[in-house]
């Protein structure tokens, strides 16, 4: 059996004590050359990883697990992930982070990321799925020394694509701030909420396609990487950004570069085209490489 309407009040069907409550905190340190582990806590249903297979060069790479398998109303997720001084580190995640139907209460999930002098740090999980119904609020937040820094990769997939799903009720609101040196030099927001399925058909929103994603990097040799990205996307590239993109099918994107930043937003029919954008894009950056576990 199952439901099919959803309560309004949330309380009266899943009391608070029983909803999942997870909590990471991942420190990495520089030592002889290489990332080493530093402080770790976890809590709930958080876990991490640092398989040996994930190692490059002199890079940390963790792999974030959900243990209960993804999220649901009102459960909440608390990651704080630390480079440290000249330390190198990639965090990804064990498979695609799932938010399910809700029964009306409002799951929330928080991110901070530190990149400490000298640091490198990716923030490269696998896609968020969405699932019809759900309701989510998310914050990434990022403070970033001057001369580190910092990789975000955020894919996101609204409702479980192969099976033909799409979101049309429910709650996403995203909230990204990036600091440089103490000063805010990034903010981005993203509300979805009311009838969804009718803001996404709009030609200037999403013209019906489900997955998209940004890259953001903050680093002092960010913007010379600008002309590559473009190519790779198949985007003009040098003066004539402004020309018509030839583009791969199920894909739209642009690419835009300034004050030690470069950022990047691609528009896919679903996850399939969307993954190939990321992975060109990464080929060309220069500054990592795909996780291992993205493979399995």
């Amino acid at each position: 059996m199952f439901a099919t309407a959803l309560p309004s009040d949330a309380a009266t069907t899943i009391p608070v004590e029983r909803r999942g409550q997870g909590r990471l905190r991942v420190e990495a340190q520089a030592l002889d050359g290489r990332t080493v582990r530093g402080r770790i806590e976890e809590e709930g249903f958080a876990r991490v990883r640092f398989p040996r297979s994930g190692r490059r060069g002199s890079a940390l790479e963790a792999v974030m697990i959900n243990t209960g398998g993804g999220l649901a109303g009102g459960d909440a997720s608390q990651s704080c992930l630390v480079a440290g001084r000249d330390a190198q580190l990639v965090v990804t995640t064990q498979a695609a982070e799932k938010i399910y139907r809700s029964d009306g209460a409002t799951s929330h999930i928080e991110v901070e990321l530190i990149a400490e002098t000298g640091a490198s740090l990716h923030w490269m999980p696998q896609a968020t799925i969405v699932f019809d119904g759900a309701r989510v609020e998310r914050s990434i937040v990022a403070e970033v020394a001057p001369d580190a820094r910092l990789l975000l990769v955020e894919p996101i997939i609204l409702g479980r694509t192969a099976r033909g799903e799409r979101l049309s009720y429910g709650s996403l609101r995203d909230r990204w701030r990036i600091r440089r040196g103490g000063r805010l030099v990034y903010a981005d927001g993203l509300q979805l909420d009311g009838d969804i399925a009718a803001t996404l058909d709009r030609p200037a929103t999403a013209g019906g396609w489900a997955a998209f994603a940004t890259l953001l990097l903050v680093a002092p040799d960010a913007e010379t990487r600008l002309d590559a990205v473009r190519g790779a996307l198949g985007l003009a590239a040098g003066e004539d950004a402004f020309l018509p993109a030839e583009l791969p099918d199920g894909l739209d994107a642009g690419a835009s570069a300034w004050d030690g930043m470069l950022s990047v937003r691609l528009l896919a029919r679903d996850g399939a085209p969307l993954e190939s954008a990321i992975r060109r894009v990464l080929a060309v950056l220069g500054v990592g490489e795909v996780p291992r576990i993205w493979h399995s």
